[in-house]
Parts: structure tokens; sequence; C-alpha cells
């Protein structure tokens, strides 16, 4: 007999707002002009919030930190299509997407600082922290996808990922049960080009990472990642069609990470100048700036009264992170279970023990000179 087709798939890739500026009319989506200035508002407050923390980092006053710079519109954009109920999932590399949601600046500061209290979601939404493990969370997005529906909550569940997470096991798995189960869940694939400092051609085979979506039965498409338009298109058509019960999207942000991996990276071993300098030109900030400026949501002072305010923001921030007390190690203690075991116990009344006997040692110790350190 000859071979029949049995499935055939097509991707599509949206863009809407191209670098120059150029606006696609026949593709504009109806977005309220707050929500616009929104979409500004806090892709430049994680511009600024992430130059200011990378600076704080190389003096010596934050830790490890992943910066966004270049991929705010894939941060911020598809988190201002959900509703407060709705759930998020980002990576290590989500504070944009906190940021969108609400958190205040500080904590995000306290979190890189090494300080737990910075995890500190408002109250009135689900946010989980951060996934460090590439891939790891993906696994339970799909797990609270299938306990809304179960529940019939009507919550849609959005969680992120890079292109080096598509080629991990709880990737597929996690895409596998929501094909199976009809799950209201929008995977985000943030494809920044570089997985450290493996390149997305040494990555996947796949001419798309959208197109592992239809292995699975869900729907997939590429957008333009430094394009707010097509973000917010394509994530808005996702999120009403998972909260509609018609199941689960992938949609592949291409974008670029500007700065190196982390700030323990030096990304300038593993790629070059002129590369960085390409996706320079597709600022999504400045995108969107010479749009809202062109359609009269902006104007030149406007722009500078944003500016001022973000840097502001940041700056109160920063004074926050700074002046907050010093924390009490025991509260590692307090969330390891909802009742403690023996074994936390012991290790707890242990650790009292340990701090006691520095704090007469250090009341007994003879003060050291002026200007030296103990």
């Amino acid at each position: 007999m000859p071979k029949e087709t049995l499935a055939e798939f097509q991707i599509q890739r949206l863009e809407i707002l191209s670098a120059d500026g150029t606006l696609d009319e026949a593709l504009e989506p109806d977005i309220p002009r707050d929500k616009l200035l929104e979409m500004y508002r806090v892709m430049l407050l994680c511009r600024f919030f992430d130059e200011r923390a990378f600076k704080l980092q190389r003096q010596g006053r934050l830790g490890t930190y992943p910066q966004i710079i270049g991929q705010e519109a894939s941060q911020c954009v598809p988190v201002l299509c959900l509703e407060k109920k709705d759930w998020l999932v980002p990576t290590y590399r989500g504070q944009g997407s906190y940021f969108a949601r609400g958190m205040d600046l500080k904590n995000s500061l306290l979190y890189w600082g090494g300080d737990d209290r910075g995890v500190d979601f408002p109250k009135d939404q689900n946010d989980l922290i951060f996934a460090i493990p590439v891939g790891s969370h993906l696994t339970q997005a799909a797990g609270l996808a299938w306990a809304s529906k179960l529940l019939k909550k009507g919550q849609v569940v959005l969680t992120y990922l890079g292109d080096g997470a598509t080629s991990k096991g709880d990737f597929h798995e996690s895409m596998n049960f929501a094909g199976v189960y009809g799950l209201p869940v929008v995977y985000l694939i943030e494809n920044n080009q570089w997985a450290i400092s493996v390149p997305r051609t040494a990555q996947s085979a796949s001419k798309t990472l959208a197109q592992k979506a239809f292995g699975y039965g869900l729907e997939g498409i590429q957008v333009d990642g430094n394009d707010p338009l097509a973000l917010y298109k394509a994530s808005r058509e996702a999120v009403d069609r998972a909260r509609a019960g018609k199941g689960a999207t992938v949609i592949e942000a291409v974008t670029y990470r500007l700065g190196h991996h982390t700030t323990a990276d030096d990304a300038t071993r593993y790629r070059t100048d002129a590369e960085v300098e390409s996706w320079r030109r597709k600022d999504p900030i400045e995108r969107l700036r010479k749009h809202l400026l062109a359609k009269g949501v902006l104007d030149v002072p406007a722009v500078e009264r944003i500016r001022r305010d973000c840097e502001e923001k940041v700056q109160k921030a920063v004074e926050a992170y700074e002046s907050c007390p010093e924390p009490d190690p025991l509260t590692m203690f307090d969330h390891m279970y909802g009742r403690p075991t023996w074994a936390i116990e012991e290790q707890r009344k242990e650790f009292e023990e340990i701090l006691r006997d520095r704090q007469e040692a250090l009341a007994m110790a003879v003060p050291m000179p002026e200007g030296r350190f103990p």
C-alpha cells in the first residue's frame, strides 16, 4: 500500500513591530493605552535595575547575578497577560517576570545577596521561586496546571525556559503530560541563542524550537522575542486558549542575551562583539519607545519622567536592601517541613549552641585597631 500522510504541521513566525519601529498595522493587537505604558515602564525599570545590580556585584555588594539585558520584552510582556490567580513559574533569569507581577525590587536584591527574605511575593497571587537547576520546574508547572484543571479553578500556568532547557528530559515529560491531559499551561521559551557557552546551533537540529510542541499535541508558534507587540499578541492568545480549556501552547521567543550568562561568566570567550552589536540594534525597549512616540501614547517629556521615576525606584531599592538588618540564621530551619522532624530539631539545637559559643567568643575578643578587620 502507498504511504499515507497522517499529519502535517506548519510553524508560523510572528513579528509586528520591526527593529526600526515599522508597524504592521494589519497585525497590530488591540492593547489599551495604560497597558502599553505599563509595558514600557516595567521594561525600562528592568533595564535600570539590571545595570545597577551588575555594578553592585562588581563592587562586592551583591552575589552572583544573571542579567536579563536585551530580554526585557520576553521577560515582562507575557506576564502582563495573566490574572492574579494564575501561576508564574520562572527560571533563575526571571526577575523581570517578577517585577511585571509587582515584586518589590528590594526583594530581588536580597535574594541575589544570599538572603532568603527576598523570597517574598505579593500575597494575593501565585508565583513560584526561581528554579536554579535547568528545566526542573517544568514538571511542577504541569502539575500546577493539572491541579487547576482538576479543581476547576480556571488558572493558567505560565512557565519560562531557555533554549538549553529544551534538551532536558523534564521539558519533554512536562509537554507530553500537558498534551495528554489538555492542561492550561503556556511554555515560554526564551531562545537567547546561548545556553551558557553552547550555541543554539549545537543545542538542537530542529529548524525551530517551537515545532517541538507538535510532537506532544500542543500548539507552537515562534515570535520575534524583541517585539513587545508580537509577544503580547501571542501570549494573549495562548493564555486565552488555555483558560478556555483548549490546551497548552509553546511560544518560542527569539531574543538575545546581551550580557554574560551570569556575573561569573565571560561571554567574550565564546562569541564576537559583532554578533552582540547586531542584536543590540534590535533593542526591545528602544523599539517600543519609537512606537509609542509615533502613536502619541508618549511624548519626549513623558519619556524623561518615566526614566527618572525608574532611576529613583532602583536607587530606593538599593538603599532599602543595604539598610536591612542582618537576618537570623536560625530561620533556615523554619520552613523545611510543616512540622519539624526530630532530626531538624536536633540540628537546630546544635546550631543554637554554635551561635551562642560564637557570640561569647566575640564578646571576649580583644578589639582590633581601627581600620582592621577581625
